[in-house]
């Protein structure tokens, strides 16, 4: 049995060992193990959860080109003098669709250019 007494009087089993393998250990031999500065083994990515927020955002904007064409009757929009779209609802919720993407696809494009960059080697 154990020095440590049991709070719940329920015994643990008398096995104390130093050094026994233990959910707890694993963990504190993880941190041991590796060197200052390095990097750890894990490393986490936001990307899915940006691609699903543009998802939702172009979702979103369909959507909204859909119930705004609805409840306007106009037969054709001039989007910024280039493009003509027929005032459909199906037309404009693809056009809100088609925009957001670009739009997206061209900030996540800068991001990416921007995150290459090592902030060290500007210094």
């Amino acid at each position: 049995m154990s020095d440590r007494a049991a709070t719940d009087g329920v015994e643990d089993g008398g096995d104390d060992r130093a050094g026994d393998d233990r959910v707890g250990d694993d963990r504190s031999r993880d941190r041991e193990s590796l060197i200052e500065g390095e990097p750890s083994a894990v490393e986490a990515s936001g990307r899915p959860y940006l691609l699903g927020a543009a998802a939702a955002v172009t979702l979103f904007a369909a959507a909204a080109g859909y119930v705004v064409a609805a409840n306007n009757a106009v037969g054709s929009v001039a989007m910024f003098g280039v493009v003509t779209v027929p005032g459909t609802p199906a037309a404009v919720a693809v056009y809100g669709a088609a925009l957001s993407v670009v739009v997206l696809a061209a900030l996540f494009g800068l991001v990416t250019v921007a995150s290459r960059f090592d902030d060290d080697a500007v210094r």
